[in-house]
């Protein structure tokens, strides 16, 4: 694969995200970022980590784990969207035909025949598809199927350091794909092909009109020349048989240095093709196909990322939401205890300010009342009207003349009992009729009267005053 990148800043359809694309080299990882910003792709950052620790012995397998914890420890993971992929190597890819163009119906007619594309159990392996073209009611299907063993130990790396990855792509589909963007392949609909060259293997993708019609991986031995001379010529008559009225077109290598490119050339020399060489520097670094795969808007890739994964995410997730939901149900809890303790705390302290003022003013009522009794008792004191000479000079005004008063009794307040004698019966009733229409008396009644043998008439009368009735007991 090219290690390079040429250009900082593509145009591209994207949404204003950044992604982080994690490529698995053969001793290390690969970061590269991308921020897309309308119609403009833009690399933030590129870095690398050692998969074998410094201290490490040189025949000791690539830890995994230990390069993506360093590489997580450059970037923010938690804004970005992660992919990764597989090498092509370790993938399987095919092209059925399926009589369906939904992406749900695929799904379910794929899970039916994945046993009959695969020689290996269906519990060690994992598949993705991408619909390619759909034609007289049925659809070309990219079917791409990996060990489970190997997706699970890179997404395994990369979830323990905290970069979960959303896509997991095939680096050779990836590529293809950035190159077509970039107008750098054939866009004729003969049947042309993209050759890849690794360190041990050649990746082929065959292609027409942009679409992909089949991709295979070729194994590089001693006589490397002749061995990938003879499988592209097979990989042209393999085409041709499938689509004969599509001609041969031509071949594009893609290099990583100068020697590569010299043994592609030696290869080119011996096919009736016409050749096209790509070498670093001119196409985008594996990092970048994989964020351009994803940012556009054309349909998304094929993923091969387990289902396990995402139901670990899921739950994960769920028990997040749990845990966040208890902290704020908790704060809130708190939050309305801590308001309820304040209003009671505030309605209590009100209330015994309520009780100390009623305690002062019952006490200030109590000396209020005290001191209107005394008011009360000194006005009636005061009041000269119902005295006792005020009374004795009213009945003596009312007194006829030749009736003459025997006795005066006056209670205060009261009542007033006279008594006296008459010398006729008729002047003791208009003396009694006098006192009625008094206004110093409310009522006049009778005790006794008679007549004494010397011809007089003794009489005893009880008056009421008019001030009993507001009297205070």
């Amino acid at each position: 694969m090219i290690p390079g990148l040429s250009a900082r800043k593509l145009t591209h359809i994207g949404h204003a995200r950044e992604w982080a694309a994690v490529t698995f080299g053969s001793s290390r990882l690969d970061l590269t970022s991308v921020r897309t910003e309308g119609a403009q792709v833009t690399v933030v950052q590129e870095a690398s980590a050692n998969a074998t620790p410094p201290e490490a012995a040189t025949d000791t397998p690539p830890q995994w784990h230990y390069a993506a914890q360093s590489l997580g420890q450059q970037f923010d993971a938690r804004e970005h969207k992660v992919v990764t992929a597989v090498a092509c190597e370790d993938v399987l890819c095919q092209i059925v035909r399926l009589p369906a163009t939904d992406p749900a119906e695929l799904k379910q007619m794929l899970d039916l025949q994945i046993d009959n594309i695969t020689p290996m159990p269906l519990e060690e392996v994992v598949y993705g598809f991408e619909p390619l073209e759909s034609a007289d009611g049925q659809t070309r299907v990219l079917v791409a199927i990996a060990r489970k063993a190997t997706v699970n130990e890179r997404v395994g790396a990369l979830e323990a350091a905290g970069l979960q990855p959303e896509v997991v792509s095939v680096d050779t589909l990836a590529m293809f794909r950035a190159l077509g963007q970039r107008k750098l392949l054939s866009a004729d609909d003969r049947q042309n092909l993209l050759v890849i060259l690794g360190v041990t293997t050649a990746h082929v993708v065959v292609y027409s009109n942009g679409a992909i019609q089949a991709v295979r991986s070729i194994v590089l031995g001693a006589d490397s020349e002749s061995i990938l001379r003879e499988e592209l010529q097979r990989t042209f008559v393999a085409a041709s048989a499938a689509q004969p009225q599509r001609a041969r077109g031509a071949i594009t290598f893609l290099t990583r240095d100068e020697p590569s490119r010299s043994f592609a050339e030696r290869v080119a020399s011996g096919l009736s093709a016409e050749s096209t060489f790509l070498t670093n520097g001119a196409v985008p670094s594996p990092g970048l196909s994989l964020c351009l795969e994803c940012v556009g808007e054309q349909p998304k890739p094929l993923n091969l990322l387990p289902d396990e994964w995402r139901l670990k995410r899921q739950a994960a997730a769920f028990r997040h939401r749990l845990i966040r939901g208890a902290i704020a149900a908790g704060i809130i809890y708190a939050m309305a205890l801590a308001v309820f303790l304040s209003f009671l705390i505030a309605r209590n302290s009100h209330l015994h300010r309520v009780e100390s003022d009623i305690n002062n003013r019952q006490a200030q009522f109590q000396r209020a009342k005290e001191l209107q009794s005394a008011l009360l008792a000194m006005s009636k004191q005061l009041d000269t009207k119902y005295s006792a000479l005020e009374v004795l000079r009213e009945v003596s005004m009312l007194l006829p003349d030749n009736v003459k008063l025997t006795s005066f009794v006056y209670k205060k307040d009261q009542t007033v009992t006279i008594k006296g004698q008459a010398p006729t019966t008729a002047l003791y009733l208009d003396f009694e009729s006098r006192l009625e229409k008094s206004d110093f008396f409310s009522k006049v009644a009778p005790e006794r009267y008679a007549a004494d043998p010397s011809g007089l008439t003794k009489f005893g009368l009880t008056c009421t005053l008019k001030s009993a009735t507001g009297a205070t007991p």
